[in-house]
């Protein structure tokens, strides 16, 4: 908060504070002197522990002045004394940058002096007990505002992950394809115009490719790995939803109560359920697939198995991706393992396994 703007209830805070003053009973000349330490409050939360110290420092004059020049103590009725004492112990505990013993040193000396007033216990009662309330609720302030600003960072980074893990997962995988697709056809293309037309769509493509890493890095930028904050795996509906739509009927299932898991893992994870669901589209159109994920105890399983294709099936074709070999090299990077083969009914199932993030 250093540096901060008055506002007007800062303002509020000095009128009080002066309000209080007139309670007090001194002269006039200790009026003014009290009047003007009060209005500093006006700077309490760009400066908290500069007008701590002069509340601090009025609490230390007034009883020295008693004793040197004979000026009265306050009056009996008065609610507390310094005037601004409550402000600026609030102000240092809710506002001062640092939160370490220098903002407790007004505090105290502040809470010390007004001990030294004479005659007047009931008062000093009371203002310990305001100096004290106030100091509690500037901690709880201070708390909470760092909270707040805590979990607004928090909530950023997830954001910013989410988005990353996104472009990674999906546009940069597609796009990844369709350049491998356009390179295929310039390579097989009849004509030297198909073949042009064929290289100038894999250039786009590997143009697209490098600013959509750019702008991943951008966002995972003092993240790191990315998904790293010990989040669950990804959403795969929308890899079922997609499915159905090209023809599949895919069955997700997720046993047990989903964990934390490291980037890597995340995104491995929902790469290797895409290509086993464009696997199936290509290899056995019309077949039945399952998705299933399990969370157990230190780990995470994926299980996706498909029955036996339908020749006469019907589903949109799908793009070159990963092969299995590809997708084990992948699988053991992250940390984990990869096993398939059929099923022994015809069908054919992938399983991973991988570790979850520490609680």
């Amino acid at each position: 908060m250093e540096g901060a703007r008055p506002r007007p209830v800062d303002a509020v805070a000095v009128l009080v504070a002066a309000a209080l003053t007139t309670a007090t009973g001194y002269p006039a000349p200790v009026l003014l002197v009290l009047v003007a330490a009060a209005v500093p409050l006006l700077w309490t939360r760009g400066h908290p522990l500069a007008v701590a110290w002069v509340s601090a420092g009025t609490a230390i004059v007034l009883p020295l002045s008693a004793v040197l020049w004979a000026v009265p103590p306050p009056a009996a009725g008065t609610p507390i004394w310094p005037p601004a004492c409550v402000f600026a112990a609030y102000g240092a505990m809710a506002y001062a940058a640092d939160r370490g013993v220098r903002r407790w040193l007004p505090v105290i000396v502040l809470a010390l002096a007004v001990l030294a007033l004479p005659g007047r216990s009931e008062l000093v009662l009371r203002t310990e007990a305001a100096i004290a309330l106030a100091t509690l609720y500037g901690m709880y302030v201070a708390v909470n505002d760092r909270l707040r600003r805590e979990l607004a960072e928090r909530a950023e980074r997830v954001e910013r992950e989410r988005l990353a893990g996104e472009m990674h997962d999906v546009v940069t995988h597609r796009v990844s394809r369709m350049v491998l697709r356009a390179g295929s056809l310039a390579m097989s293309a009849g004509d030297e115009r198909g073949r042009a037309v064929a290289e100038e769509i894999r250039a786009i493509g590997c143009e697209a490719l490098d600013e959509l890493r750019h702008m991943v890095a951008l966002l995972r930028r003092g993240t790191g790995e990315g998904f790293d904050l010990g989040l669950p795996l990804p959403d795969l509906r929308p890899l079922v939803t997609e499915s159905a739509r090209a023809g599949q009927s895919v069955e997700l299932v997720v046993d047990g109560t989903p964990v934390p898991v490291s980037g890597v893992v995340g995104r491995t994870a929902y790469v290797l359920v895409q290509e086993a669901l464009a696997d199936v589209g290509k290899y056995a159109p019309g077949a039945e697939v399952r998705v299933r994920v399990a969370y157990l105890p230190g780990e995470v399983r994926i299980h996706v198995r498909n029955t036996p294709g339908r020749p006469d099936a019907w589903i949109t074709a799908g793009d070159w991706g990963l092969g299995l070999a590809d997708l084990r090299e992948r699988v053991k990077l992250a940390g984990g393992t990869l096993e398939s083969g059929g099923d022994g009914a015809g069908g054919f199932r992938i399983e991973a396994t991988f570790p979850t993030s520490p609680q």
